[in-house]
């Protein structure tokens, strides 16, 4: 998670560590020049106080996270975009040009999500899923395209996925997921109460699951052991499509696809080539 948002949402701060989080975000642009005794001195704390806050961002110190913030400013900087990904064209552009704003605002899209990209957390991800025995996914509408195409991929390495609502049979799925199963929830703004309902019985059955949302604050992400962020560009409503949040749900299922075809490489690129075998010579027959 970025060390901005966890900043900015103060999850389990002390009242030292707020003051000196809201000081570091309204003083965004002097932090890099800044050294701990200053900081400290600005917020009225200690060297020790300025330590506990970074250790709680999963940072080793004050060093590491005056570094980890100047990549996000970096990032920050790179990510800045002409393109509304609610409206990316206009009415009188030609066909070309809508083309090279679509696929302007795919790279983009792109970019943003690598900057939330965490190598152990992803790590966690892929080793979750390829060690479960049964992968369960809660998708409905455009994201249940997303997570059918992942479905398609994961079969193909035989991994057993359903997507739990597919036939609004979710609380079927719900109550028959065991511990060595596990759920992935596929929401952009992660506000569904379906979604927070089977979430709460997991979280009291000990299930594993992951969440994979714009939006880091809300209840279902907070209850996930597993979040995933996309990048928060399209508002709910007034939009001509949802282009960028499924940009950035492909993107990441197939990130975490990659890396569980990764762990066990040789096995899966030989069921790879026995799946497309199989669908030649269905084809030749028919």
């Amino acid at each position: 998670m970025r060390i901005l948002t966890q900043l900015s949402e103060m999850q389990t701060f002390t009242p030292n560590e707020k003051s000196i989080a809201a000081y570091i975000l309204m003083q965004k642009e002097n932090m890099l020049q800044m050294n701990i005794q200053e900081l400290a001195k600005a917020t009225y704390t200690s060297h020790s106080a300025i330590n506990r806050l970074t250790h709680k961002l999963g940072l080793t110190g004050f060093k590491e996270f005056i570094i980890k913030l100047a990549t996000e400013f970096q990032q920050n900087t790179q990510n800045i975009s002409s393109i509304d990904p609610n409206y990316p064209f206009g009415l009188d552009e030609s066909p070309l040009q809508v083309a090279k704003e679509i696929a302007a605002l795919m790279k983009e899209t792109i970019d943003k999500n690598f900057a939330f990209m965490d190598n152990e957390l992803l790590s966690l991800t892929a080793n979750t899923l390829d060690q479960a025995k049964r992968i369960f996914i809660y998708a409905l509408g455009d994201s249940q395209i997303r997570a059918k195409s992942f479905q398609n991929k994961l079969i193909k390495i035989n991994k057993y996925v359903v997507i739990a609502t597919e036939l609004y049979e979710w609380a079927y799925h719900t109550v028959n997921l065991t511990e060595e199963d596990c759920a992935i929830f596929l929401t952009y703004h992660g506000k569904s109460p379906i979604y927070l309902q089977a979430a709460q019985h997991f979280t009291r059955k000990k299930i594993p699951f992951i969440t994979i949302t714009a939006t880091h604050s809300s209840e279902l992400a907070k209850l996930s052991p597993i979040c995933i962020q996309v990048p928060n560009d399209e508002v709910k409503h007034a939009k001509i499509g949802t282009f960028s949040s499924q940009i950035a749900f492909d993107y990441v299922l197939n990130v975490i696809y990659s890396c569980i075809y990764k762990i066990s490489y040789s096995k899966n690129k030989k069921s790879t080539i026995d799946s497309l075998k199989s669908s030649y010579i269905d084809e030749s027959m028919n």
